[in-house]
C-alpha cells in the first residue's frame, strides 16, 4: 500500500510514541499491559508516554492493575474501552495493542472516536500476522501457537485500513516495526530496513473522517 512505511531499527516503538505525543493530551487504552509489575519494564509504553504528554490518563478493564498503579501516582481509570464514557476528550489516543485483543474493534474504535478532539489523532499498533516466523510456525509447527491465547483477531495493513473506515477514519501513515532488540540490532547492522515479513509489528496513525465530525 502507498503509504506504508518503516520505523528505522534504530528506533524503539516506545520512543517513536513518546515523541508522538509531546505536549498533548492523551488516552492510553489498555495502559496495564501484561500488569502492574510491567511498570518495572523500560519498555512499558505508559511510563513512556507520560515523560512527554501534556497530560495522560490511561484506562484498562484491570482493577486490581489499575487501583496497584494508581496508588503509585499514576492517573488511572478502571472501564471497558468499548463503552466506557470519559467525559473529556484528547489530542492523542493511543491502543498500543489492544485492538486484537477486544471481541469487538468496531465498537472500541467508534468508543475511541467520540473521545478524539476534532483533529485528534489515533494511533493503535498490533502484531503483523505475515512476520516471517508465525508464518513458518504455522506452515510446519504442529501445535501452530504463534499467537497469544487472549487475541481474538489478527489484523494486516489492509485490514486495519478496512476497519478504520468503517468506523469514521481516514488512515494517514502506517509503519512496519518490530519490538526485539535482537531483530533490530542484526537489521542496523545489516543496513536493512524492518519491512513486510522481517516486520513483527506494525502501526497505524489516522484521525477522523471529516464527513464524520
Amino acid at each position: 500500500m502507498k503509504n506504508m512505511k518503516h520505523l528505522s531499527p534504530r528506533i524503539r516503538v516506545q520512543d517513536f510514541l513518546s515523541d508522538f505525543v509531546k505536549g498533548k493530551s492523551v488516552l492510553d487504552v489498555g495502559c496495564v499491559e501484561d500488569g502492574a509489575l510491567a511498570e518495572n519494564a523500560d519498555t512499558w509504553l505508559h511510563k513512556n508516554l507520560a515523560k512527554t504528554a501534556g497530560s495522560l490518563v490511561g484506562i484498562d478493564i484491570l482493577e486490581s492493575d489499575v487501583e496497584i498503579l494508581r496508588k503509585k501516582g499514576y492517573n488511572m481509570v478502571c472501564g471497558d474501552a468499548m463503552t466506557a464514557s470519559l467525559g473529556q476528550t484528547f489530542d492523542v489516543i493511543v491502543l498500543g495493542e489492544i485492538i486484537e485483543h477486544v471481541v469487538d474493534p468496531g465498537a472500541l474504535l467508534r468508543n475511541m472516536r467520540r473521545h478524539l478532539n476534532k483533529d485528534g489523532i489515533l494511533v493503535l499498533t498490533t502484531p503483523h500476522p505475515f512476520f516471517f516466523f508465525n508464518v513458518l510456525i504455522t506452515m510446519f509447527s504442529k501445535e501452530k501457537r504463534f499467537f497469544h491465547p487472549d487475541h481474538t483477531a489478527l489484523f494486516c495493513p489492509w485490514t486495519i485500513t478496512g476497519m478504520l473506515r468503517k468506523t469514521g477514519y481516514t488512515l494517514e501513515e502506517c509503519y512496519y516495526f518490530t519490538r526485539s532488540r535482537k531483530l533490530r540490532s542484526l537489521l542496523s547492522i545489516l543496513h536493512l530496513p524492518v519491512y513486510g515479513v522481517i516486520a513483527m509489528s506494525m502501526m497505524a496513525i489516522a484521525k477522523p473522517t471529516a464527513s464524520e465530525g
